[in-house]
C-alpha cells in the first residue's frame, strides 16, 4: 500500500465534520455550535460523518441528508422548521430527544437503515409528523403525533408499536 492509499484510509477513518465549510456564505467555525443560526441551515450531500460544530440553534429548517452520518450527535437542539436527515446511514435514533429538544414541523429520516429507537420522536416538542422506510411503523408514529404532547402520547404509541411486533421501534 502506498502513502497516499494510506493516507485516504487514515482520512476516511477520522471522518468528516462541518468544520470549515461554507453554509449561506457563513464559514463553519469552531464558535458556530454557540451562535444561533438565522434561517435555514441544509449541509447535504458533503459526505459528512459528523455533525460536530454544527449550531445547537436553527432559526429554519434543517436538513443534513444524502451524507454518511451514523448518528445524529451534534444535531442542533433546537429547529424552527422541519429536520431533515433521509439518506444516511442511521441505523437507531436511541436518545433523539436529547439531542433535539424542540422543532416545528416534521422529522424526515426515510432511506436510512433505521431499525430501533424511533419513539424518542414522541418527545420531541413540535414535532408533528415521521417520514420513515418502514410504513408500518411510520403510520403508527403519525397517528399519535394527533395526540396532545407528552408522555401518554409516548406510551400509547409504545404500546400500539409492541402490540405490532414492533418491539426494537418502540426502545426509547
Amino acid at each position: 500500500m502506498n502513502i497516499l492509499n494510506k493516507l485516504q484510509l487514515l482520512f476516511k477513518a477520522k471522518g468528516k465534520n462541518l468544520l470549515g465549510l461554507t453554509i449561506n456564505k457563513k464559514k463553519i467555525t469552531k464558535q458556530t455550535p454557540s451562535e444561533p443560526w438565522p434561517g435555514d441551515f441544509y449541509c447535504y450531500d458533503n459526505k459528512l460523518t459528523s455533525l460536530e460544530f454544527c449550531p445547537k440553534e436553527v432559526g429554519g429548517d434543517f436538513s443534513c441528508s444524502g451524507n454518511k452520518l451514523t448518528s445524529l450527535k451534534g444535531a442542533p437542539s433546537s429547529v424552527s422548521g422541519y429536520f431533515n436527515c433521509y439518506d444516511n446511514q442511521l441505523t437507531s435514533l436511541a436518545d433523539i430527544h436529547k439531542c433535539l429538544k424542540k422543532m416545528n414541523g416534521g422529522f424526515y429520516a426515510h432511506k436510512n437503515p433505521l431499525k430501533s429507537n424511533v419513539i424518542g420522536l414522541m418527545l420531541v416538542v413540535g414535532c408533528n409528523e415521521v417520514q420513515l422506510d418502514n410504513v408500518e411503523v411510520m403510520n403508527i408514529m403519525n397517528k399519535h403525533f394527533k395526540s396532545p404532547f407528552g408522555h401518554l402520547r409516548l406510551l400509547e404509541c409504545q404500546s400500539e408499536l409492541l402490540e405490532a411486533g414492533l418491539e426494537e421501534y418502540a426502545k426509547l
